[in-house]
């Protein structure tokens, strides 16, 4: 930001990244223009990072500059910035390809773009354009990066008279990361107008300095924390939360004081009454040691009473986590350095006494093949101590350490068995919970450098903090200097002295009686043992594996060639599942160690379940119990695998009635079920050992190089589909194909695999079920996979009704499950089969089930063709295994429609979904490498339009019938109404998190009028609108039980989920979230492009979405979550 001597003033792009970060640091920003206001320091940290950014930016220009392209540096172009800007445009008029410090001035922005580059796309410019590359230290695209770059190509746009399809960000390790201009233009043009909204009012304008993420780094922090402490501001009160501080300013506590004097039985509206007395408490120790000077030198801590309970099942809370003290216990701490490619864990510190002696061990790595090394070293030690004191345990302080060790077993695929025992035994004691349940203490903030003027002395060492450790390290990578690397290691000694002394003085504190926290063994299974036992067997198999697949490669992963790429992807994917298993058996312990609150807020649990309806009933061996359940937002569903999440113990048979809001479930050990509450969780994962089994066959020809699986050899290297008669890079058809044009495709694939993108309503299923049926009718054998059962039993009624209408008879079988009907297809020409072996012993032409049941080693090369079904929601891990049974492999499937996602942390690609794996980011399939079924015969062209716009490369069509698609509205019809198209209701709320009062009346208000309203069909034909023609979808469960006590009966309301693949005439989406700051769950939930999608293209005639505008101002950390909300700006957009 300047001020010219004119007296105007110029935005840069970094700017708008501050306004959206802060919009008081913008205020203040303006206001110094005027009148100088005091900076503070710059930060170390943030000054090494720009050093080594602006180092970055000269190693890019170095190699650019040793190429043969025409190149210019703007920097040395003049002195002004209008000269500059001159000389840049005249640069682009003359078609230079490379420039340097491209400088764009336009009325009120002034920027410097990092690199301009040449592209053959016509322009005002003639037959060429321009676009934008900007150096970034960072390893991912950051959301500030993006608004620079669309900041610049915004300007560029203005210049060449079109916008850049893409621009580019050159991450620290050199790779270029593309993003598409259109994904992102929305957002910014909406964040920029309300920049200058802003900005052209008086500075003076109201803001409030609210506490960010972005405050410690921020030139004005000191001013503001003056701020805070003038205006005693509740953002001082400890950890208290944004939301909290806007509820208790709605009710008049606006001071960390009125909340200290506040009665804690108030009633805050939208608060739970515990937080209102823990903020109360906390509040109200700070002020006393505020007002008291003797306190405010000592501090003041208090201890936490736990509250009584009946429970049986009650997890321990606060002091009362504190094992009892052993001899061998171990206090541990980690630095890491996120500067590295990928991040590295540099130094693994710990603290033990030996013969009353006080140790400290450190094991350091300074590369990734040496974090691997430290690791282990650390692990085996950590073992064997614990070998040696079975009573130990390791103390640390946050949670960093666990994520770590999690992180680095899955990375580096070592000693994951070892991990696992931490966790399952309850080894790792978090110190940060115990303090933060067990005590309250005076401090602003609960870091382990606050806790200890409680039991330590000042620290006095050079290296203060985590931030001032990677600043020592960077500068030890720079100079090798010894005594940089000994201050870390004398900061990391520090800290896990303090974590020694932290649980001592905690031991103080407890109260006498309170006994010590045991857990027990977690009981297991002989199979489960016999599992545990095999964990360092599979491990050497892997380390058997990995010599072979992966000797002779080269350490630069840009040296190596595609077959390289593919035995890399072959050996990652041999621990995949394992891998996947990790975080589902970590999730089932954490939710045990979680209250009935935490649960209320985990999708993975149902909890609260107080209300049971009627008695217990024997089913079987079994009781079944009913309970009604609280609102609550979560993903369990009906057949879904789940225990009691206290005691752990196996439940079956699960219904979930979302309609009356009931969950039944069948138990063997009728007293596990106690009065007062119940609460179920999510299981672990069900065995998949078939799966594996199948992915070390496929390894182990890739390694022979027989080429036995060509058809998964050509996926997993990206190869084009093998088309016999078909020319290498020429359309495979076009995106109009008929059913006869697409099953030619199919039937001359030659031992290759090919994707059938099927965007929505444009007769995925239809075209599928005719195609294999031409392959029966060949006399080819056929088989029919999926994830889900449901997605199988659809494609098999649909292929079972198309060969009953043509007369043809065929033989089929589907692997299925007695116990559920759901998985079931029930069909005349396909029957049931339950036994594993009769499944296998038959000769039926047509065969289908799940991956478990397609990876048998018996169906190994049985099958001319394998169809997946729901392609988008498989793994590569699931497909492998399952393609060993076939010659080709037919995907079905849009990935931009719901997917699967993968549990666990992945390297490579070996995580993705078969569907992401091929498309790489691209929203649509190119017509060379599969067939796109360009034409939808649901939506109006209006619906279409942005669909197809925003989703789908502009490919989708509609088939132009579907014009006749409109609502026939009459005079009384609601002014929101329109026949056809989408439309945006923005509805004002504030505070709402699952569900929306307002969104409820006004979608009410809504529906009631539609159904006095008519519509034509693409005949032509007018009918009444009835509660058919009309769907209604939220993203959360509560809303939607919000939405079903307030409609009249018969109205179809549901979750986006429940309505993937069905439609209507009139779609009503409710996003009940009120704006970024009360989102229950993260962006990419509510965001979600590919729910929107789903849900949007659910309607004939008329998409209407009902949600607060403030949700379009939502802040974004990753290009990822800015591309999600700006699809809702674009929608919005459209509306107008």
């Amino acid at each position: 930001m300047q001020k010219t001597a004119s007296g105007k003033k110029l935005y840069s792009a970094t700017d708008i990244v501050n306004f959206l970060e802060c919009e008081h640091l913008t205020a203040l920003d303006i206001q110094n223009l005027e009148e100088k206001l005091l900076k503070a320091p710059v930060d170390e940290q943030a000054k090494l990072i720009q050093d080594k950014g602006l180092a970055h930016e000269a190693a890019y220009l170095k190699k650019l500059q040793a190429t043969n392209i025409s190149f210019i540096d703007i920097s040395k172009a003049g002195a002004s910035n209008e000269e500059k800007a001159q000389a840049t445009l005249k640069a682009m008029k003359n078609g230079i390809q490379i420039i340097f410090q491209a400088t764009f001035l336009d009325d009120q922005f002034l920027g410097y773009a990092d690199f301009l580059r040449r592209i053959e796309t016509p322009s005002l410019l003639g037959s060429y354009s321009y676009e934008v590359l900007d150096t970034k230290l960072s390893l991912s695209v950051k959301a500030k990066f993006v608004i620079q770059l669309a900041f610049y190509s915004d300007l560029l746009k203005k210049i060449q008279g079109v916008l850049p399809q893409n621009m580019y960000v050159v991450l620290g390790n050199g790779d270029e990361e593309a993003l598409k201009c259109s994904d992102f233009a929305e957002f910014y043009e909406r964040q920029k107008q309300r920049f200058l909204e802003k900005v052209n009012l008086n500075h003076k304008d109201g803001s409030y300095p609210e506490p960010c993420d972005q405050c410690d780094l921020c030139h004005w922090r000191d001013i503001c924390k003056k701020r805070w402490e003038e205006d005693d501001h509740l953002s001082q009160v400890a950890n208290i939360l944004k939301v909290h501080i806007h509820r208790l300013e709605e009710s008049g506590i606006k001071t960390l004081e009125q909340l200290a004097k506040l009665d804690p039985e108030k009633r805050i509206p939208k608060v739970a009454t515990p937080i209102i007395k823990n903020l109360h408490h906390q509040a109200r120790l700070q002020y006393e040691a505020r007002i008291d000077s003797t306190k405010q030198k000592t501090g003041i801590f208090e201890l936490i009473k736990s509250e009584p309970t009946d429970l049986p099942d009650a997890n321990p809370k606060g002091l009362e986590r504190l094992p009892a003290p052993d001899s061998g216990d171990l206090f541990f701490d980690m630095e890491g350095n996120p500067l590295e490619a990928g991040g590295l864990e540099y130094l693994f510190g710990l603290y033990f006494i030996d013969n009353g002696k006080a140790i400290f061990k450190p094991f350091w790595a300074h590369s990734r093949s040496e974090e691997k090394v430290a690791f282990e070293e650390f692990m085996d030690f950590v073992i064997s101590r614990l070998n040696q004191y079975p009573q130990a345990h390791i103390y640390h302080y946050a949670p960093y350490e666990v994520t770590a060790l999690k992180k680095l077993m899955g990375l580096h695929g070592t000693r994951e068995a070892a991990v696992d025992d931490l966790l399952r035994k309850h080894k790792m004691i978090d110190l940060y919970r115990v303090v933060k349940e067990g005590i309250r203490v005076s401090e602003p903030k609960y870091s382990i450098k606050n806790i200890e003027r409680f039991y330590l002395e000042k620290r006095s060492g050079e290296v203060t903090n985590a931030g001032a450790s990677i600043v020592f390290y960077e500068k030890w990578k720079q100079t090798n200097d010894p005594k940089l690397l000994q201050d870390i290691e004398d900061y990391n000694k520090e800290d896990v002295r303090s974590t020694y002394e932290l649980r001592n003085w905690l031991l103080k504190l407890r109260p006498l009686g309170m006994p010590w926290v045991t857990y027990p063994e977690p009981e297991l299974t002989e199979k489960q043992k016999d599992n545990a036992s095999r964990k360092d067997i599979a491990e050497k198999k892997l380390e058997d594996f990995r010599r072979n697949l992966l000797k002779d490669l080269a350490g630069d992963d840009k040296t190596w060639t595609e077959e390289d790429r593919h035995r890399v992807l072959t050996f990652q994917l041999l621990d995949f599942h394992r891998r996947t298993a990790k975080p589902e058996w970590w999730g089932v312990f954490d939710r045990q160690a979680m209250s009935t609150e935490e649960r209320l807020d985990n999708p993975e649990c149902i909890a609260g379940m107080s209300e049971q309806i009627g008695n217990p009933i024997r089913d079987a061996q079994s009781m079944r119990f009913t309970f009604r359940y609280p609102d609550q937002d979560f993903k369990l569903k009906t057949g879904d695998n789940v225990i009691l999440a206290d005691s752990l113990k196996s439940i079956n048979g699960l219904v979930v009635d979302e309609e009356n809001q009931t969950v039944s479930f069948k138990i063997t050990d009728a007293s596990l079920i106690q009065a007062g509450h119940t609460d179920i969780a999510a299981s672990r994962t069900i065995n998949t050992d078939v799966l594996v089994n199948g992915l070390f066959r496929y390894a182990e020809e890739v390694i022979r190089q027989t080429k036995k699986y060509t058809a998964i050899d050509a996926l997993l290297m990206r190869l084009p589909p093998s088309i016999k008669g078909y020319i290498e890079g020429r359309p495979l058809t076009n995106d109009r194909a008929t059913v006869n044009e697409v099953s030619a495709v199919v039937a001359s694939m030659n031992s290759s695999y090919l994707f059938i993108q099927g965007p929505p309503g444009a007769g995925k299923t239809y075209t599928g079920s005719r195609v294999i049926l031409d392959l029966l009718k060949a006399g080819k054998r056929v088989g029919v996979t999926s994830n889900s059962h449901k997605a199988i039993v659809n494609l098999l009624h649909a292929i079972e009704k198309e060969a009953v209408a043509s007369n043809f008879k065929f033989r089929g079988i589907k692997k299925s499950s007695k116990d559920s009907e759901f998985d079931q297809v029930r069909g005349e020409l396909i029957k049931d089969v339950y036994d594993t072996r009769s499944f296998l012993a038959s000769n039926a032409q047509l065969i289908s089930g799940t991956a478990w049941a397609m990876a048998d080693p018996h169906l190994d090369q049985t099958l001319d063709y394998l169809f997946v079904d729901e392609a988008g929601q498989v793994s590569l891990g699931h497909l492998i295994p399952a393609a060993t049974s076939t010659k080709n492999i037919v995907l079905l499937g849009d990935q931009m429609q719901l997917s699967q996602p993968t549990q666990g942390v992945h390297p490579g690609e070996s995580g993705l979904s078969v569907l992401d794996f091929l498309l790489k980011d691209q929203a649509t399939i190119a017509p060379d490498r599969g067939i796109f079924l360009g034409t939808t015969w649901r939506m109006h062209p209006k619906v279409c339009k942005f669909i197809s716009d925003a989703v789908y490369d502009s490919r989708l069509q509609p088939e132009p019938r579907n014009e006749k698609r409109q609502l026939v509205l009459s005079k009384d019809a609601d002014s929101s109404l329109i026949p056809a198209g989408i439309k945006f209701i923005p509805v004002f709320h504030q505070g709402c998190t699952q569900h929306s009062h307002q969104e409820v009346q006004k979608i009410k208000s809504i529906y009631l009028n539609l159904l006095n309203q008519s519509y034509t069909d693409e005949s032509g034909t007018v009918h009444a609108i009835t509660a058919e023609n009309i769907l209604i979808v939220s993203p959360y469960n509560m809303q939607v039980n919000k939405l079903k006590l307030s409609m009249p009966e018969g109205a179809r309301i549901g979750t986006v989920d429940k309505f993937q693949g069905q439609e209507a005439e009139v779609v009503i989406i409710s996003m009940a979230t009120s704006s970024g700051d009360d989102l229950p769950r993260d962006i990419e939930f509510l965001f979600s492009k590919n729910r929107l999608n789903v849900a949007v293209s659910r309607a004939k005639c008329l998409a209407i979405l009902v949600a607060n505008p403030s949700l379009m101002h939502t802040k974004c950390k990753t290009a990822n979550q800015m591309s999600l909300v700006n699809t809702l700006c674009w929608l919005a957009k459209v509306s107008l």
